[in-house]
């Protein structure tokens, strides 16, 4: 895509950071190969394989290179299988955070099967009002009578707004959004040929969100490590907007997220369930094998009586996000920087009185002019710059902003 940024995480790695049609990989399908791609690497000896995602076409794309990989010993089995395949499915995400708060809420014990959890879930009596319950934990349907009676249930409950996924969408695609106050039958189709189909849906309550965030992650044979948290600007479907990093993003959760809660020593009790989630992250990780990066979103929302909760799992994605490109960027900030990173559209030009992305390049540099500091090697304290080449953009302009302070950087996606 032309908004894509490109940039290097490390010498000998070679990276697919264009987002790749199977960015949700569970079927197979013939890939759209273009060999002289990749014609400039199959003499260089590489260090590792870096592809946005590991998938049926990126694994068709990069399998003349694998000889030449020196630096992991991976055959393409073990790169992507259909064990890996189900990381990518919004059902596994579902079924992992309920495993999760069931563990949490009765002591830590091994659940081994759905019938459990359930059970589990059904006596399970929250001790932090912060968290996310058991109701606002996705449903999992292979039918349409099942998908209605899940509908019925949470409408049950007081929860009339209800948002009803495919088990692979991206970007807030393959979902849809039920605020009437009867399913409709063009709803009923819908539903009907996804599980026609052989597919799978998660049928949970629409939550007021307050504010969303990511974790990044980095899996490999040593274990899981943590790279960094980022706060997160979606639109109303859930696409991609923009992101931010704070000076301690990589080892602490945005204060403006923190600054929701009104609970004592919040910061620190939102880290010790984090490490829990990653610890059984990192048992399931093993278990298929995975190596490689992974995000986890998540957002705050505020429920029915006006608190603020945590729903600390919305889905964990199996591939890089954006949220990974922010971090490594912010590896090339000064010490104690914020930064931030928008994907600026046609819509944002006009707002900005722009009439082409180059000359919002043009007027960017005029504004926030980079500024260098160290020896002897330099790294950006204040500016921006844009990721990808505004001659050549059709859509959209990824645009890297570092300031002193987050206020410096973050302003909803607008130019200052």
């Amino acid at each position: 895509t032309p908004c894509a940024p490109r940039f290097n995480f490390a010498t000998g790695d070679a990276h697919k950071v264009r987002r790749p049609t199977s960015a949700l990989p569970l079927k197979k399908k013939a890939p759209s190969r273009n060999p002289t791609a990749i014609s400039h690497l199959t003499h260089r000896k590489l260090g590792r394989l870096r592809p946005w995602a590991w998938g049926p076409d990126s694994l068709e794309l990069l399998k003349p290179l694998f000889a030449n990989v020196t630096g992991e010993a991976r055959r393409a089995d073990q790169r992507f299988n259909d064990g890996l395949a189900q990381l990518y499915s919004k059902v596994w995400s579902a079924e992992f955070l309920k495993n999760f708060l069931a563990r949490e809420r009765r002591g830590n014990e091994s659940l081994t099967s759905p019938s459990e959890i359930s059970q589990r879930l059904l006596t399970w009596s929250p001790a932090e009002n912060w968290l996310c319950t058991k109701e606002e934990v996705g449903l999992v349907v292979n039918s349409t009578a099942e998908a209605l009676a899940a509908i019925a249930d949470i409408r049950g409950r007081g929860h009339h707004r209800i948002v009803v996924k495919e088990a692979l969408g991206l970007a807030g695609n393959n979902a849809m959004r039920l605020f009437e106050s009867e399913v409709l039958e063009t709803h009923r189709r819908w539903m009907a040929k996804v599980l026609n189909s052989g597919r799978q849906l998660v049928v949970e309550p629409w939550l007021e969100r307050v504010l969303d965030f990511s974790v990044q992650l980095e899996m490999s044979a040593d274990g899981l490590k943590l790279c960094g948290y980022t706060g997160l600007l979606n639109d109303a479907k859930g696409q991609f907007q923009g992101n931010f990093a704070e000076s301690h993003h990589h080892k602490r959760i945005p204060a403006k997220v923190v600054a929701l809660f009104s609970e004592p020593d919040i910061s620190n009790r939102l880290l010790e369930l984090y490490a829990g989630i990653f610890t059984a992250l990192e048992a399931e990780l093993r278990r298929v094998d995975f190596v490689g990066p992974i995000g986890i979103d998540a957002f705050v929302y505020r429920g029915a009586a006006g608190a603020v909760r945590l729903k600390p799992i919305v889905e964990i994605n199996p591939r890089y996000t954006m949220g990974r490109v922010l971090v490594e960027l912010m590896k090339q900030t000064c010490q104690g920087s914020c930064g931030s990173l928008r994907l600026v559209n046609h819509v944002q030009l006009r707002t900005e009185a722009c009439e082409s992305f180059p000359a919002y390049a043009r007027a960017l540099n005029e504004r926030f002019p980079l500024q260098l500091e160290g020896e002897p090697f330099s790294r950006i304290r204040t500016g921006a710059r844009c990721l990808n080449d505004p001659a050549m953009a059709q859509v959209c302009l990824a645009v890297f902003q570092v300031g002193r302070t987050l206020d410096e950087v973050w302003l909803g996606g607008s130019m200052r």
